[in-house]
């Protein structure tokens, strides 16, 4: 037996369309493409289970509130007391977009369509035409990336029953996207009507009384967040702000100091100095930290181990720095300038141990690179 009945389906709908003419905002009706999860549920004519299956679609904008959508579902199901099958529905239909309720924007579509239930072997494959009706809501979580979700009724014009389907799942939206504010600029009250604040919209439905003068309200009397960073218009200092940034009160991205940090450790071999590849990849990385922050310059410190002379020891050190830093200015292209070698023998070990693992620990280059970046602090 399904879990509703269409009186209660439709009554949901109409009730949550009233509900979504509430606190009126803006809205939003933006073209974007879409993936995501179908939970379809079949009338108990199909004969067939409830199944989940993916769902793929795309929606243009035709004029103000209205869409135009396309989808296309593809389930895998089973014949009760049968075999397997493929459900598959492909669908074309309107949506209409209501005004948004803190940040969620509510639509209400309705279509036609084709589905077919195919099982090898199953002599009742069936092949419908359909007609849909539902309420679906998404939202914005950067510039182009939104989460979406809708219930549909379906109805085939072979089967005289109704499949409920449940989809959720991404968009991404293409062109600009819009919102339309109910009042763009103050317009007197009507002669006898009390408007306090003169922006246009009457006491008795003005949820934000005192706006100053000459700013922009929406239909509510309150001040338009164009960028939707929770600072008004006439307030805000740095219009445009991506809506996943934090702003300060003046509406402008917050900006948090960070440090990057790179090292960078090469060993040699006993009384070597020529660079093995195993360390290339160390080498580009320290490079391309170099050139993504231009300002930077570093100092390549060789050392040796404590077998042979002070004498001899010194040069070597010299020599395993200098290998480096050629190899950073002639292999990726770093300035000679911000690039010099020092050598220290053996006079700064990093292991005391006299041992041959201790002594490989010691025969090695070292350098540090830290900067301090600004960065905007997302929401």
């Amino acid at each position: 037996m399904k879990i509703f009945s269409v009186v209660s389906r439709f009554s949901l709908i109409i009730a949550a369309l009233l509900v979504s003419t509430v606190h009126a905002q803006d809205y939003e009706n933006v073209g974007n493409i879409n993936i995501g999860g179908v939970g379809f549920f079949p009338d108990t004519v199909r004969n067939a289970d409830d199944a989940l299956g993916v769902v793929i679609g795309g929606e243009l904008p035709l004029a103000d509130r209205w869409s135009l959508v396309g989808d296309y579902y593809a389930v895998e199901t089973d014949i009760q007391n049968g075999p397997d099958a493929d459900l598959n529905y492909t669908r074309l239909g309107l949506n209409y977009h209501f005004d948004q309720l803190r940040g969620w924007q509510p639509y209400f579509g309705f279509g036609f369509g084709s589905l077919e239930l195919d099982s090898t072997g199953f002599l009742n494959d069936q092949d419908d035409d359909t007609f849909d009706i539902g309420l679906g809501v998404k939202r914005f979580i950067n510039d182009n990336w939104m989460v979406r979700g809708d219930y549909k009724m379906i109805r085939g014009d072979e089967s005289h029953g109704w499949d409920d389907a449940v989809t959720v799942g991404v968009a991404y939206a293409f062109g600009q996207r819009s919102s339309r504010p109910a009042v763009a600029a103050r317009t007197p009250a009507p002669t006898g009507i009390r408007d306090s604040d003169q922006d246009g919209v009457p006491d008795e439905r003005d949820a934000c009384a005192n706006t100053p003068t000459g700013a922009q309200v929406d239909r509510r009397g309150c001040e338009l967040d164009s960028d939707r960073d929770g600072v008004v218009d006439s307030r805000d200092d740095c219009p445009d702000t991506s809506v996943n940034l934090s702003v300060d009160g003046n509406g402008c991205p917050i900006l948090d100091i960070m440090q990057r940090r790179i090292e960078l450790l090469v060993n040699f071999d006993y009384d070597r100095s020529e660079v093995k590849a195993e360390y290339d990849e160390e080498i580009e990385d320290f490079a391309d930290f170099m050139k993504e922050y231009a300002n930077t310059s570093a100092v390549i410190e060789g050392h040796t181990d404590t077998r042979g002379s002070d004498a001899y020891n010194q040069p070597l050190s010299e020599r395993r720095a200098n290998a480096v830093r050629e190899e950073l200015v002639n292999e990726y292209g770093i300035e000679e300038d911000r690039v010099s070698a020092v050598g220290y023998g053996e006079s700064r070990p990093v292991d005391n141990s006299n041992t041959e693992a201790g002594h490989a620990r010691n025969r090695r280059i070292e350098a540090v690179l830290s900067v301090d970046v600004e960065e905007q602090r997302r929401r």
